[in-house]
């Protein structure tokens, strides 16, 4: 979905009532403003919140990951081993 908002000489914008009613935006409910790329992302508080745990538990996994290859690697026993595995 593409709109067109204008931005008013308060820097106010309007979001326009389908996208309102689509992300269910109504009188108080808080958005995020953030900045990407040079790109402008507008989202609710609750789904920004929810992104944010996830990266949380995605680089927590990722550190699990690489805790193991560490610990791993001090057991691997040859280069043919590691290759053996790799077709796994």
């Amino acid at each position: 979905m593409i709109e067109t908002v204008k931005v008013s000489s308060k820097g106010q914008i309007v979001i326009p009532e389908r996208i309102r009613n689509k992300y269910h935006i109504t009188e108080g409910t808080k958005l995020i403003l953030r900045e990407s790329k040079n790109t402008l992302i507008l989202e609710t508080e609750t789904e920004f919140l929810h992104d944010l745990e996830l990266m949380e538990k995605q680089k927590e996994n990722l550190g699990w990951l690489m805790v193991s290859q560490k610990s791993l690697e001090k057991d691997w026993l040859s280069e043919d081993e590691e290759e053996n595995w790799k077709d796994l």
